[in-house]
């Protein structure tokens, strides 16, 4: 299971240049796409880093069940 982001809770918290979850993600499986972050399932790799520099309480994670590291 990716990444799953909670729409009403994210404020596209500013990173140096995108939102902190896209700069963070490893694997380039965040983006931002039509003004809101998008996860790409098959790209994920559900290590949490996202979710971890997240500001926005829980904005963005990865089920504990799924987390790889």
């Amino acid at each position: 299971m990716a990444a799953q982001v909670d729409y009403n809770k994210c404020t596209m918290c500013g990173g140096l240049t995108q939102p902190r979850c896209v700069e963070i993600c490893p694997d380039e499986a965040v983006r931002v796409q039509d003004g809101r972050i998008v996860v790409t399932e098959f790209l994920c790799e559900d290590c949490n880093e996202c979710g971890i520099v997240c500001p926005d309480d829980r904005a963005i994670w990865v089920p504990v069940s799924a987390v790889t590291f």
